[in-house]
């Protein structure tokens, strides 16, 4: 699903651009093909299909998310919303990484360093938790 095609946003809305790399980070990847999907729903419900740029980057992309307001008052709600990133490239470890919280007014950078599979082994996913760059400061919670 495309930008354009996204229901708007109850509340407020959050961005997310995916780094693919390889070699620790050095060398990045194109044409990775990358999947944003809701975490938490019945099923897969994916919002995004996609690839990455000669830069390794992803296009930046918005997903829902609570309002940054709403995060100033004590709440059983979480102030963000989270997603899972799914990241494949033929000849690579495919790695899921989940849950990848998002704020309202924030951009995300979520690095996927990829490992080169090696010859006659299985590309069975990886599941790997790991800190998000944010282009600007998380809110004060």
């Amino acid at each position: 699903m495309d930008q354009q095609n996204m229901p708007p946003a109850p509340g407020g809305m959050g961005y997310l651009v995916v780094q693919v790399t390889t070699a620790s980070s050095a060398i990045p990847l194109e044409g990775a093909f990358v999947t944003v999907s809701r975490v938490g729903a019945e099923s897969a419900d994916v919002l995004y299909e996609l690839r990455s740029g000669r830069d390794g980057k992803t296009p930046r992309v918005s997903l829902p998310a609570p309002l940054r307001a709403d995060s100033q008052q004590p709440s059983s709600i979480p102030p963000f919303s989270t997603y899972g990133v799914e990241v494949s490239l033929p000849g690579y470890e495919t790695v899921i990484y989940q849950p990848l919280p998002i704020f309202d007014g924030i951009t995300a950078i979520q690095q996927a360093d990829l490992r080169p599979v090696p010859e006659n082994e299985s590309t069975d996913a990886l599941q790997r938790n790991r800190p998000e760059i944010f282009e600007t400061p998380q809110p004060n919670l």
